[in-house]
């Protein structure tokens, strides 16, 4: 499997590590602040979070209900929020409909239907960066049934091996993802328990509440 994920979070094109999250930052950063304890709503619909420690948060996405979460700088941690995809609709922004068609999503999915969506939808929206999943294994998100997924990776040029875990689940029809990803060495195991405490804290709520 093949796939860099929290980047097609963002615009797919490099962007600068902010600094670390008790930093100031100033109204133009395309980075705001998101504070230990606080209750969100990630993207633009319907999934809430509550944050463990500060977190950068980028304000830069193709896609509004898409968003990433960093503590430490994009490339060393990020927390990727994949929020109400609906039936027919695929994962990340097209980027060539006619060549490389993103597969849509399907409520009907299967979970391992769902892991190889994802792991194609990626492949497609990040082009070569190399992915592979090493375990997939049932868990819930948002109280729902759904799996959680081990991988690890390594971007194209870049042989500083990542590794990652992800949760999907169906709420309602619509498929809601959290990925947290970090490289091998030092970082992923020291974020992880916060990165499942976040996951662990997500629920779905009716628009407008």
């Amino acid at each position: 499997m093949r796939l860099r994920l929290a980047a097609a979070a963002l615009l797919l094109t490099p962007l600068a590590a902010p600094p670390p999250a008790a930093a100031q930052f100033v109204f133009s950063t395309p980075w705001k602040i998101v504070r230990a304890g606080e209750v969100r709503k990630v993207g633009t619909d319907e999934m809430l979070v509550t944050a463990v420690g500060d977190w950068n948060r980028s304000t830069q996405s193709q896609l509004r209900r898409n968003e990433s979460w960093t503590q430490h700088g994009t490339g060393l941690d990020d927390l990727a929020f994949y929020g109400g995809i609906a039936k027919g609709k695929p994962l990340f922004r097209q980027r060539d409909k006619k060549k490389d068609p993103l597969p849509k999503f399907d409520p009907a999915m299967l979970p391992t239907d769902i892991a190889e969506w994802f792991e194609n939808s990626a492949r497609i929206a990040l082009n070569s960066a190399v992915f592979d999943v090493v375990a997939v294994r049932p868990a819930t998100l948002a109280g729902a049934n759904g799996i959680e997924m081990d991988f690890t990776y390594a971007s194209e040029g870049d042989n500083l091996e990542r590794q990652g875990t992800a949760r999907a689940a169906v709420v309602g029809g619509k498929l809601y993802v959290i990925s947290y990803d970090a490289p091998k060495i030092h970082y992923f195991r020291a974020g992880l328990p916060t990165a499942l405490a976040i996951m662990n804290s997500a629920r779905v709520v009716a628009k407008g509440k």
